[in-house]
């Protein structure tokens, strides 16, 4: 004999008892209420229903339980699966980014981790075990990792590594001359050791000894140092430069909008469209997964508009742009003493400038060398 169930059945009409008939199902007793009449059929009809918003009201605890599950099953899967992917979210890392600049390093550290399970699409490690990797790798390599923190960065691990520098004690040079890297007139000079074998506007070529580790008096060398010191010269630079009358001026309107990004090998295409006809974009990564990488863009108006320069702006851009030409050769200690322009002229709308520049600068450079001790000359001669 099959059990009965009550059930209620909301927004009843008329036709509710023609469609449980129509069913073959059999009612054995209704409750007429306001909020949905109440039918008594039996427990092996309810699977026959065809009709919505349906109650069942006479399951008694876990029965109860299941049945609400059944019936909502698409809804507790969907939350479910939400959830799962909140969880994904928040505890994946997509991505494994070492920050140092030396290559070797990086790659290094890149292996380690993989090794020991800091890799992309894994969950996030729990505090004691990044704590017990970090010490792994700083045992494994301690002549090239001076310092490593793994930092927990939302959906990405980021590391940053200090590299162990092991200083080797300095060698004692026992003669050693300082001599001079370029042609040039000397300028002036400081001598930490040695003996300073030219004069301040003497003309020096390339090679020629500046400061001397060979310690002489009267003529006889006394003994040998390693010769340290400072020589400034004066050198000479000839640079050209071409340079057109025509040229574009950047005004920004301070108009700006953000913008989504999205790359994926050598493609890069963005959600929405840019309307200014003239902008500038600045990006900033926000996410990389494999070849994909999700952009946040900073896209800034500008309008241009075409100049033409004088004969005197020209020339003075033309040296201004041969200035920075050369004092990306310099080093900090140089200064231009001069400058003079050697030629100058113009064709198609173009200027063509030869500069010459007087320059201050280090010229020495210090240099181990040989020497033959006095017996051995002596067996020479």
């Amino acid at each position: 004999m099959n059990n009965r169930i009550k059930i209620r059945i909301l927004e009843d009409s008329h036709y509710t008892i023609k469609t449980l008939y129509r069913n073959h199902i059999n009612i054995y007793d209704i409750d007429y209420k306001e909020t949905g009449n109440i039918y008594t059929i039996d427990e092996s009809d309810l699977e026959k229903l065809k009709i919505d918003n349906i109650e069942v009201v006479s399951f008694k605890g876990i029965k109860s339980v299941l049945y609400k599950i059944k019936r909502h099953r698409h809804f507790i899967g969907a939350t479910i699966l939400s959830l799962l992917l909140v969880f994904f979210i928040s505890n994946v890392i997509v991505e494994v980014n070492v920050i140092h600049s030396d290559k070797k390093i990086r790659l290094l550290v890149e292996d380690e981790l993989f090794d020991l399970g800091i890799k992309q699409f894994i969950l996030k490690k729990p505090f004691e075990k990044i704590q017990d990797i970090k010490e792994k790798i700083k045992k494994k390599h301690p002549n090239e990792i001076e310092w490593l923190e793994i930092i927990d960065d939302g959906m990405k691990y980021t590391i940053r590594v200090e590299e162990r520098i092991i200083t080797e004690p300095s060698k004692t040079k026992d003669f050693c001359n300082v001599i001079s890297t370029k042609d040039a007139v000397v300028l002036g000079s400081t001598v930490s050791k040695g003996q300073n074998v030219v004069d301040n506007n003497e003309f020096v070529k390339k090679g020629d000894v500046l400061i001397s580790g060979e310690i002489k008096f009267n003529e006889a060398t006394k003994s040998h140092v390693c010769a340290s010191g400072t020589v400034y010269g004066n050198t000479w630079y000839r640079v050209s430069i071409s340079l057109p009358y025509e040229h574009t001026i950047k005004n920004y309107t301070g108009k700006s909008k953000s913008n989504i990004g999205f790359e994926y090998g050598s493609t890069y295409n963005r959600i929405f469209k840019v309307h200014y006809e003239n902008y500038d974009v600045e990006k900033k990564r926000l996410v990389k997964i494999g070849k994909f990488a999700l952009y946040k863009e900073t896209v800034k108006e500008y309008t241009s508009k075409k100049e033409v320069y004088k004969e005197d702006e020209v020339l003075n851009q033309a040296l201004k742009t041969a200035r920075e030409k050369l004092e990306i050769k310099l080093d900090e200690n140089a200064s231009i003493m001069s400058e003079k322009v050697l030629q100058s002229s113009t064709y198609d709308s173009i200027i063509s400038v030869d500069v010459f520049y007087a320059v201050k600068e280090i010229i020495s450079t210090q240099v181990e060398s040989e020497y033959i001790e006095k017996e051995q000359k002596e067996e020479l001669e």
